[in-house]
């Protein structure tokens, strides 16, 4: 006879805690309430929330953040290379089919998150983008500024199946980094501001149009530079 698993405690309040993310439509990036909280909500103990909070964090769904608290992961609940990109050989072709793939789905991403990002989500972009305007001015290399803006519109986008399409997205950004040499510079911050701009005022087609403009300047400047090297 098949024996019958009943989950832990903690595995139970793991679900409680997937199913508040998703009930009150988390995105990525957004930060979890405390341990406290969590605890009265769900009427468990603390260390159970601790044990979730674990579990959680190891299925990549969501990212504990020393000193500042526990927050959705853009990666949620999948591994960081779910389709085998790192095994592809040619990686200049695999960054051209990766640039098609951020065209046919980001634009829409970009109007959805205007049409239904909450304001709190729209606070946090704000904030991404400022972060990765400070890193320029400053003459840094921002990718993981430049990764987390892209992820977190989608996360926006409110659809659930879109966090499965965010590894190859971000496969994409880090191997452009690499093959460029990381020259992106003015015109992707600029880029960057309209979207945000758009997003911000619910202006669902502008967002798209501009993502759209963006990618195109990206993917062009970005052949252009492979056919240098």
């Amino acid at each position: 006879m098949e024996k019958i698993y009943h989950k832990s405690l903690p595995e139970k309040t793991a679900d409680g805690i997937s199913d508040f993310i998703y009930r009150e439509n988390y995105g990525a990036g957004a930060k979890l309430p405390g341990e406290k909280e969590l605890a009265a909500m769900l009427e468990v103990s603390r260390n159970t929330v601790r044990e979730a909070i674990r579990i959680l964090a190891e299925k990549k769904v969501v990212e504990v953040r020393r000193g500042a608290g526990t927050f959705v992961s853009s990666r949620r609940g999948l591994s960081d290379d779910l389709l085998g990109l790192s095994l592809v050989s040619d990686k200049k072709k695999l960054v051209r089919d990766l640039l098609e793939l951020r065209l046919l789905i980001e634009p829409r991403m970009a109007a959805m998150a205007a049409e239904r990002a909450s304001a709190a989500q729209i606070a946090r972009l704000k904030e991404l983008f400022l972060k990765m305007e400070k890193e320029w001015l400053a003459g840094h290399i921002y990718f993981e500024q430049d990764m987390e803006f892209h992820t977190f519109i989608a996360g926006c986008s409110g659809n659930l199946v879109v966090h499965s399409l965010l590894p190859p997205i971000q496969q994409a950004i880090l191997l452009q980094e690499n093959v460029t040499g990381k020259r992106l510079g003015k015109k992707t911050v600029e880029a960057h501001r309209r979207i945000l701009a758009a997003i911000e005022g619910r202006r669902s087609c502008e967002a798209q149009d501009a993502m759209t403009v963006h990618l195109i300047q990206n993917q062009e400047r970005i052949l252009e530079l492979m056919r240098e090297k």
